[in-house]
């Protein structure tokens, strides 16, 4: 299939039929997907024109899609650097599939021609893996023959990470030729800052006719550096008119991360510095009490020494300044019962009830502060006693025959209390014993006060109120909880704590020690707290987090925070590890590889001592992970049978260790080789 004939098919998704003539073209939506003429893999920023009218109308999206709005006789024209430019007719084809040949193709046609020398000679190279940054350094060769002063050159290096479809630009390097960019300059009305790539140029010499060895050195930063990534550099050459050569060379794939195997084990740390712990929290509880007072008969006014008044009345204004001169404790609220007997007028009766209540109140009153009486609650409830009380009584004390005289002379007047105490009145028996031994027992005034006081819970009314209503516990109790309780349900006592106190940093530290010993590590858990706290936290905080990032592969952020904790014991081996994983490898060389033999044959593949790597490798075990390490070494050192059966016996003991050889650039020609052989 010629060039022309196979970079585009175009599926008809419809074909309308008219009998008569097509006035006038209509607009519809094309859609479809452009694709590598050779990989068939979709190609990501073509930009689409209307070719008719010389308008940009769309790109392509990640995955080579786009949709576009045309009339349905014009013509369609795909431009991408790196590829040549195809022109299709809309014909109103609702989708249309484009496949771009790239440039390379052709650069091959013409390098039968003898004209090899006008192509960019690239190395290939590695994308290393530090932190989480990737690290590519490679060389250009520009031959002179390529570039002239009336030309701009622009290399264009990008990583592309295969696995979520994204592609990072790195810094470009653009020449211009002088005659180039004096034109540039009067292009752009003497404001040369119009050319957004004015940063990066380089106005070149041509004179003296060598080619030029460009360095490319530079790094991205990426969150999860164990995907899949490649390198490409895009390169094109432009003259006034426009681009006259462009190319695009994948030049590494995969990456080397020989410490993606890097075998530690770092435990989270509780909160052990006590000026952190929360400080006992007073709750505020209510407390009640009650007092009796006696009344003469008939009589509002309180006497002292009728009764027991004396006693009952010292005790109460006692308990009351104790309430006033107690700073924990506060008056809420006074209430007074009062009770007249039932003989006599009925209404008589309530008012006198009523009188003695304002009596006694008047007398507590007195004794209190102006603040309290203004800020305590008071409420009264006067009521008069029934004859029907006076009857039980009688009855618990075995006067039943005397008990029933009364209850008769109820129910023959049950609605009617004046009647019943005129009848009960001329009893034979009311001067002798109702009225001496009964109605002295219902002439009275009861007091009800209910004071709130702060005062610390005990352990079992914590428990309590844990079960009841957390939500009113302070940090102290839940604290105090979490530590008596059993491992097993420490970690919901200290989630419950968090959502009612989302900013208690001890307990979010905890946790994250809990979770980080199970293996469960969360840098969500304390990551907003140290970002917004303006207060010292502990340094367990910052460990616990620095851990979680590491387990997470947040390399850089991990580094950053430990690089705050103190050199001390408990965070010594979280910052050796933290420093190996993001490249700083001489410096922690002798701890790290002490800890295993495994790391010590790591980090002698990460600073590239390869023969050492492979000696040590060959004295490893025999487990997945290490046969695979000693398939890196053995590549790395040209033992191509032996780096192949080292890799052919880890991916049998592992088979999942084939997902991280795909991307692995230190075996993935072996992987290759692998598959062709099959």
């Amino acid at each position: 299939m010629s060039t022309s004939n196979r970079f585009i098919t175009i599926l008809l998704t419809g074909i309308i039929a008219f009998s008569g003539l097509i006035l006038e073209a209509r607009n519809i939506n094309v859609r479809g997907t452009v694709m590598h003429d050779g990989t068939q893999d979709p190609i990501y920023g073509v930009s689409i024109y209307n070719k008719t009218t010389n308008k940009l109308i769309g790109t392509t999206n990640d995955e080579g899609r786009y949709t576009v709005n045309i009339p349905d006789d014009n013509e369609l024209e795909f431009k991408v650097m790196g590829y040549e430019n195809a022109s299709v007719e809309v014909n109103g084809n609702l989708n249309i599939d484009v496949y771009l040949v790239p440039l390379a193709q052709v650069l091959d046609e013409v390098v039968v021609q003898s004209t090899i020398t006008k192509a960019l000679i690239t190395e290939p190279t590695d994308i290393e893996v530090k932190g989480n940054y990737l690290h590519v350094k490679t060389h250009v060769k520009i031959p002179h023959e390529l570039f002239s002063s009336s030309m701009r050159m622009i290399i264009q290096p990008s990583i592309y990470n295969i696995t979520s479809k994204q592609r990072t630009f790195m810094k470009p390097v653009v020449f211009d030729g002088q005659r180039y960019a004096i034109t540039q300059e009067r292009m752009y009305d003497w404001v040369p800052d119009k050319d957004p790539l004015l940063p990066y140029v380089q106005v070149k010499n041509t004179g003296h006719r060598k080619d030029d060895i460009l360095t490319i050195r530079d790094s991205i930063y990426v969150e999860n550096p164990n995907n899949d990534f490649r390198c490409d550099i895009m390169s094109s050459l432009e003259n006034y008119n426009g681009i006259v050569y462009a190319d695009t060379i994948m030049i590494a794939r995969g990456t080397i991360n020989p410490l993606r195997f890097l075998s530690y084990s770092i435990q989270g740390s509780p909160v052990t510095d006590e000026n952190f712990f929360p400080s006992p929290e007073m709750q505020l509880r209510d407390t009640k009490g009650n007092v009796k007072l006696t009344f003469p008969v008939g009589k509002s006014k309180l006497i002292m020494e009728l009764g027991d008044n004396r006693n009952e009345m010292d005790r109460l204004i006692a308990q009351l300044h104790d309430i006033e001169n107690n700073p924990d404790m506060t008056l809420k609220s006074f209430s007074i019962s009062g009770t007249a007997s039932p003989e006599g007028n009925y209404d008589r009766n309530r008012q006198l009830a009523k009188a003695r209540m304002e009596s006694a109140m008047n007398v507590i009153l007195q004794g209190l502060s102006p603040m309290t009486r203004r800020n305590v609650e008071v409420s009264s409830d006067a009521d008069v006693a029934s004859w029907s009380e006076v009857a039980v009584m009688m009855r618990s004390d075995g006067h039943d025959e005397e008990a029933q005289s009364i209850e008769d002379i109820i129910g023959r007047y049950p609605d009617n209390i004046t009647a019943q105490s005129r009848k009960i009145t001329a009893l034979p028996i009311y001067k002798s014993l109702i009225r001496d031994e009964y109605l002295p027992r219902l002439r009275n005034v009861h007091y009800r006060f209910v004071t709130s006081r702060y005062r610390y819970l005990t352990d079992d009314e914590i428990k309590e109120l844990y079960a009841t209503n957390s939500s009113e516990m302070s940090r102290y109790e839940f604290w105090r909880l979490y530590n008596q309780s059993a491992e097993e349900d420490r970690e919901a006592i200290i989630r419950r704590a968090l959502e009612v106190h989302p900013k208690f940093i001890v307990g979010a530290t905890d946790l994250a020690a809990i979770l980080i010993d199970r293996d469960a590590s969360d840098v969500s858990l304390l990551e907003s707290l140290l970002a917004t706290s303006k207060r010292d936290v502990p340094d367990e905080s910052r460990l616990n987090q620095g851990i979680a990032y590491l387990n997470a592969g947040q390399y850089t952020r991990a580094d950053s925070i430990l690089s705050l904790t103190p050199d001390t014991e408990r965070y010594h081996k979280a910052r050796i590890y933290s420093a190996a994983l993001n490249g700083r490898y001489m410096d922690v060389m002798q701890e790290v590889s002490e800890d295993s033999p495994i790391n010590e044959v790591l980090l002698l593949l990460a600073i590239k001592a390869d023969d050492q790597a492979w000696e040590k490798a060959q004295h490893l075990g025999g487990s997945a992970k290490e046969e695979y390490i000693k398939a890196i070494a053995a590549n790395r050192t040209d033992h191509y049978i032996a780096a192949s059966t080292h890799l052919e016996n880890a991916l049998k003991l592992d088979p999942s260790l084939r997902e991280i050889a795909k991307v692995d650039g230190d075996v993935l020609d072996l992987l290759n080789d692998e598959s062709e052989n099959n």
